[in-house]
Formats: structure tokens, C-alpha cells, sequence
């Protein structure tokens, strides 16, 4: 046998073995944790799944949330996000609902009405938020428990998955309708990039 022959035949048995051998497909990216708001008998309250869409739930209503610009059905009802420079105001069905200011902000935001009063506001400060109503009146405190768990007196709930207090008032936030909550704790996921 001559050597140029036994070269291919090396090269081919090495190719023919190359082609077969299997890799292992690269992990999947770790997903975000749930957001989770329980009651203190373990009811889910409302539920929120980071990603691209954003899901939420909070009783029978579930919304998948898309953006930005925000956008989100339910049913034949087109909720949406329009940007403006004192906030994103969210529209049913062409009208406007509320509008979430400032968008993005770590430490606070507020949810107001269409003629500009508070629905809720939201201020944290280290481990602590404070939600406070259009009169500046505080109705509930938020407050971060060793192991990230979020408790949310005047509920009496907790919250886990997150450690965004402003996330956590504004998706427990009873002041405000269900698909109000939803979009802007989805807003607030979707901005951050979670």
C-alpha cells in the first residue's frame, strides 16, 4: 500500500468520526425567577413571569405583555403604553387609564389617573417602601426580610422571586385595576431588561 492512500484513509476514518461524534447543546440561559405575592394562608395573589413577553396573573386575569411600547389583550380589549416625556400613559381601548411616572426608577414611581391624581405612590428607602395614596396618606409598607422575601403589611402578604420593592407595591397594589398593575409591573421588568 502505497503512503498517499493510507493518508486518505486516515483522513477519511478521522472525518467519518468527527461527523459522528454528538455535543451537548448549550445550556439554556437561566430564566428570571416568578414574581410570587402570596396571602399569609399561602393563596397566590398575583403572579408575574419576567421575560420577553411579560406574563402576569392576578385572579382570573392574565395578561401577556409585549414592549416596549407596551402593548397587552385581553380578550377583544387592546391595552397600550404611549411613551411621553411625564410618563407612559396606558390606554384601554383608545382611552386613557392611568399613567405610570417615572418609568425605570429604582427607588419610587407613581401610578396616576388621567386628570393626574395619585392612585398610589411608591418611595423606598434601603430595605423599606412606603405606598401612599393621592392625599400623601400612607397605606402600606413593604419591608425586606432576611432571604429576600418582601412582606407587605397592611396585606398581610409576602412576596418572592424579586428584590425590587417598587415591582412588588405596584404589582400588589389593591388601589389600582388588575391590568393596570400588570402592565406596569411588566413596564417595570421589561425596562430593566430582567
Amino acid at each position: 500500500m502505497n503512503r498517499g492512500s493510507v493518508l486518505l484513509r486516515c483522513i477519511y476514518v478521522l472525518t467519518a468520526v468527527g461527523c459522528q461524534a454528538k455535543s451537548e447543546p448549550p445550556p439554556a440561559p437561566a430564566l428570571p425567577a416568578d414574581v410570587v405575592v402570596r396571602d399569609d394562608k399561602g393563596t397566590v395573589l398575583a403572579d408575574l413571569r419576567p421575560g420577553r413577553p411579560c406574563r402576569a396573573t392576578i385572579g382570573p386575569i392574565e395578561l401577556i405583555v409585549g414592549g416596549p411600547p407596551l402593548v397587552a389583550q385581553l380578550g377583544d380589549t387592546r391595552w397600550v403604553g404611549d411613551d411621553e416625556s411625564n410618563g407612559t400613559t396606558l390606554s384601554r381601548a383608545g382611552t386613557p387609564v392611568a399613567r405610570v411616572f417615572p418609568v425605570g426608577d429604582p427607588m419610587t414611581a407613581a401610578v396616576l389617573d388621567p386628570e393626574g391624581v395619585a392612585l398610589a405612590r411608591v418611595q423606598t428607602s434601603g430595605g423599606d417602601a412606603t405606598v401612599s395614596n393621592g392625599a400623601g396618606q400612607t397605606v402600606r409598607r413593604l419591608h425586606t426580610k432576611v432571604g429576600g422575601t418582601i412582606v407587605i403589611d397592611q396585606l398581610a402578604a409576602t412576596a418572592t422571586g424579586t428584590n425590587d420593592l417598587v415591582l412588588v407595591a405596584l404589582l400588589s397594589a389593591p388601589e389600582l385595576a388588575p391590568e393596570v398593575r400588570m402592565i406596569a409591573a411588566c413596564q417595570r421588568v421589561l425596562v430593566k431588561g430582567s
